[in-house]
């Protein structure tokens, strides 16, 4: 992957994120971790946090 590539999903990623916390804030919070949505966030985030770290290792050796 390039890094536009990684810094294009991670923007598309991001903005999912934030529709997630707009879902989420209206649901009562009792059996939200049993949702597939939930279960999908956490996959996001998940993405999200590997895609920063590829980021943040091409930074360090292009450095």
């Amino acid at each position: 992957m390039t890094k536009h590539e990684i810094e294009t999903e991670l923007t598309e990623l991001n903005n999912r994120l934030d529709k997630a916390e707009i879902y989420f804030k209206n649901l009562d919070h009792c059996d939200v971790d049993d949702t597939r949505e939930y279960k999908a966030l956490q996959k996001i985030i998940k993405r999200m946090a590997y895609l920063q770290g590829l980021l943040n290792q091409m930074e360090v050796q292009n450095a």
